[in-house]
């Protein structure tokens, strides 16, 4: 028997051809009809991660925002921690394109330096204000918190505790939102 639409020989009593998967019973015309009526899938985004890693980078200032701000507020910033993880995250996802490996890594590891660094500025800011009649800088402030906290000035109890909240947050933040993403690609 020889198929209707490529024109091969198909094995008699066979219901589609084996070579072009024409439907043996039905038209060639309905069987056409039917696949350019089919919804085209949609081509699968590429990632850059250039941009991807501007996405980030402009999600960590975001979150480090928030991390000083909370804490400015006179709250916990611990929360902020899980701000900051999705923004980095959807940052790199919103520019990058999509979230594969290379994106995943620096996702992570901006989110491992950024509560470091956001903390730290939230303690210099605090020493600023503390020291404002002697004209300290942030960047004095900043490179003065070590000292502060292992001379004790700065309780060294709740300086570990902040950044730990901070640290557990983020990773709870960022470990939900690749979770979600990659349920949503399933």
């Amino acid at each position: 028997m020889e198929c209707k639409k490529c024109g091969q020989i198909i094995t008699d009593g066979a219901t589609v051809c084996e070579h072009c998967g024409q439907n043996i019973n039905e038209p060639v015309a309905a069987q056409v009809q039917a696949e350019a009526a089919a919804p085209a899938a949609p081509a699968a985004k590429k990632e850059n991660v250039l941009t991807g890693t501007v996405g980030a980078l402009i999600g960590a200032v975001i979150g480090a925002a928030a991390i000083i701000l909370i804490s400015q507020l006179g709250y916990v910033a611990s929360i902020s921690g899980l701000i900051l993880a999705v923004c980095v995250i959807k940052g790199y996802e919103l520019l990058g394109g999509k979230l594969g490996i290379a994106g995943a890594l620096i996702c992570l590891v901006l989110v491992l330096v950024t509560p470091y660094v956001a903390d730290r500025i939230d303690w210099a800011l605090m020493i600023m204000d503390a020291y404002k009649d002697e004209g300290v800088t942030l960047a004095q402030a900043f490179a003065a918190v070590p000292a502060l906290v292992e001379d004790g000035a700065i309780d060294s109890a709740i300086y570990t505790e902040n950044i730990v909240k901070l640290y557990i947050f983020a990773a709870l933040g960022g470990f939900g939102t690749l979770v979600s993403m990659f349920k949503k690609k399933a």
